[in-house]
């Protein structure tokens, strides 16, 4: 089976680090609650000059060293990988490929393949199940057939389909992937 995973506020905590940039360099303060939009477009006080300079960070890329892995993503990604092929598909840059992967390795997450797009996630790839949180690719690949575990988050909660699960952890994540429930059997 082909198992499609995100990376940003999947397997690395990037909301956590971005609330720390905001209030380290700007002095705003947020909750992990008070963040109701993705791309902070609509976001009291995260506008202009914050806006811009929070692109830019995220665009360089040096930011992506500094996350902390989410408890469980590497464990059960390395058992995944085991019996599985996992496509890590993330929003980034391609610019920043090489942050990613030092990241990844670092922080020994496993992958078959890494892909950098943009604009989808599907990419041409069958995958069966998809691990995700953002709502626009959670129902493109909803749409598309796969079945989606959807990270919990503030600005997905609106979001429902019949081919996706909400789920808080990843020790979620495993009681739904192993014994005795366990997929591609």
């Amino acid at each position: 089976m082909i198992i499609g995973v995100d990376i940003d506020n999947v397997i690395a905590d990037t909301e956590k680090e971005l609330r720390n940039v905001l209030l380290d360099t700007w002095g705003i303060a947020l909750d992990r609650e008070d963040i109701s939009d993705y791309a902070l477009q609509n976001m009291p006080g995260i506008q202009g000059d914050v806006l811009d300079g929070l692109i830019k960070m995220f665009a360089e890329g040096d930011i992506f060293l500094r996350l902390e892995a989410i408890d469980g993503a590497g464990e059960t990604l390395r058992r995944l990988a085991n019996s599985h092929e996992l496509h890590l598909v993330t929003s980034r840059p391609e610019k920043v490929r090489p942050q990613t992967v030092e990241w990844l390795k670092t922080n020994d997450i496993p992958y078959h393949d890494l892909i950098f797009s943009e604009k989808t996630k599907l990419n041409g790839v069958p995958y069966e199940l998809f691990i995700e949180d953002q709502t626009n690719f959670a129902l493109e690949l909803a749409e598309s057939g796969a079945f989606v575990l959807l990270f919990d988050a503030p600005w997905n909660r609106q979001l429902e389909h019949v081919n996706i699960d909400r789920v808080y952890t990843w020790d979620d994540v495993r009681k739904f992937c192993f014994p005795p429930c366990a997929i591609g059997r």
